[in-house]
């Protein structure tokens, strides 16, 4: 019997997946600025009311954000939801 690997992504993950990238960079650089900080260029999405059920493909609960603020909204969650940026 010969054995087929398995795929690593199904096929309709890999298809949502790449609609991610391309929104996610269309996002990036429409808002070159962190909204936090306004300082740092933003370099992650940080999806505010998570990435289940295919929430991540949703833009308007997107927030561009640099890497140091994306640390600060995961690492004081209770700060961020009182900020609104966590629900």
């Amino acid at each position: 019997m010969k054995r087929t690997r398995l795929r690593p992504m199904s096929k309709k993950r890999e298809a949502a997946s790449k609609e991610y990238t391309a929104k996610r960079s269309l996002f990036l650089q429409q808002r070159p600025a962190c909204e936090r900080c306004q300082r740092r260029p933003s370099r992650d999405v940080h999806h505010v009311e998570g990435r289940y059920n295919g929430a991540y493909l949703d833009a308007s609960t997107w927030k561009a954000v640099c890497r140091a603020c994306h640390d600060w909204i995961h690492q004081h969650p209770s700060d961020a939801r009182a900020s609104g940026w966590l629900k």
